[in-house]
């Protein structure tokens, strides 16, 4: 990787771009931070972290913030405002200041998602291809998309995407995602005496979806933001393999010692709802560190909710990701392997215990 490239993590504090600050750092890049509150980094602190604490929605605040960033290559916009206007509003801001100071700017990456496929519709079509029309009312992305394809037109930088699978993974500070939210359903479970039970449905239980580790999705983005050829467009990416969670059960129960049992008539979200009180307590029985718990049945259901939720969604949530592996990314994860290790992750870390 040339050293000379400069990253600018736009979200830095998040699931997404906490691991990819960490994974630009690894690999020898300079690297802006830009979240409002400073993320906590692996292996830290790295010298070549630089935080910037700004509202990007304000654009002289934008501005005056990153007059000092003449030095970036790329941008990776990680910020994640379920509101479209925030994000668009954020993205503007944040290409009128690189490119009003920084001569060197490449590539801005926007991290996108199966949105883009109207997935959050119902069914759409699977395995789902870049190359497939946009869907009327699945315009999650499109308009940021569309941003920055016009501000690129007749510009010597480029814009590129990535479209992950649910992202699995963690982030001290905005850590409830799928992998954190059953490695404490499973604790919960074990506590209670309770089998692992499926908290969806049976169809969900047999649908095939897909995941991604958040490491595997920075180095994957690294890699399209930087590669020639990949210039002016966007990538399906996962772990490479597909999954119906019927078969991945078992291994995910026998982590916590239990047994695993299918569809049950509650859903995730009901299950945590009343589980504060124990799991405060929990925390204080086996010392662990302090987590959100509060969040986990709004993520449960929410803005994730059904079918959106990868523990509700009753029909096959898959992507071909043939076109990154044409590219030269070839790197892949087993995902069974991926909860496993992360699960283990969390125990040593005091996060479950």
């Amino acid at each position: 990787m040339n050293k000379r490239n400069v990253g600018m993590v736009v979200g830095a504090s998040g699931v997404t771009g906490t691991p990819l600050a960490e994974q630009l750092l690894l690999a020898g890049w300079k690297v802006y931070g830009v979240s409002r509150r400073a993320p906590l980094l692996r292996g830290g602190p790295y010298a070549q972290f630089h935080h910037l604490s700004v509202d990007l929605t304000d654009g002289g605040a934008a501005r005056a913030a990153l007059a000092g960033c003449a030095d970036v290559t790329h941008v990776f916009h990680c910020a994640n405002d379920a509101r479209p206007e925030p994000r668009l509003t954020m993205i503007g801001n944040t290409l009128d200041a690189i490119e009003a100071v920084a001569p060197g700017f490449a590539n801005i990456n926007l991290l996108q998602g199966t949105k883009y496929y109207g997935s959050y519709l119902g069914p759409f079509k699977t395995p789902a291809k870049e190359s497939d029309p946009r869907v009327p009312g699945g315009d999650f992305y499109y308009s940021e998309e569309d941003l920055v394809m016009g501000r690129q037109q007749g510009k010597r930088w480029t814009w590129t995407g990535v479209r992950p699978t649910a992202v699995c993974g963690y982030a001290a500070g905005n850590p409830v995602n799928l992998a954190t939210v059953l490695a404490i359903y499973g604790s919960l479970a074990r506590e209670l005496g309770l089998p692992f039970g499926f908290p969806g449905s049976a169809a969900c239980f047999n649908a095939l979806i897909q995941v991604i580790d958040a490491e595997l999705l920075a180095r994957s983005a690294i890699w399209v933001s930087t590669a020639a050829g990949c210039g002016n467009q966007a990538f399906n990416v996962s772990n490479g393999d597909m999954f119906r969670w019927k078969y991945m059960w078992p291994a995910l129960a026998g982590f916590f010692g239990l047994e695993a049992a299918g569809p049950q008539p509650y859903s995730l979200k009901q299950f945590l709802s009343d589980k504060q009180l124990l799991w405060d307590a929990m925390t204080r029985k086996y010392g662990l560190k302090p987590f959100p718990f509060e969040r986990t049945p709004d993520w449960a259901q929410g803005s994730f909710s059904p079918p959106n939720s990868r523990l509700a969604c009753e029909y096959d949530f898959i992507s071909d990701t043939l076109k990154v592996r044409q590219s030269g990314f070839s790197e892949v994860i087993d995902s069974e392997q991926m909860f496993l290790g992360m699960f283990g992750r969390f125990r040593n870390e005091k996060l479950i215990p």
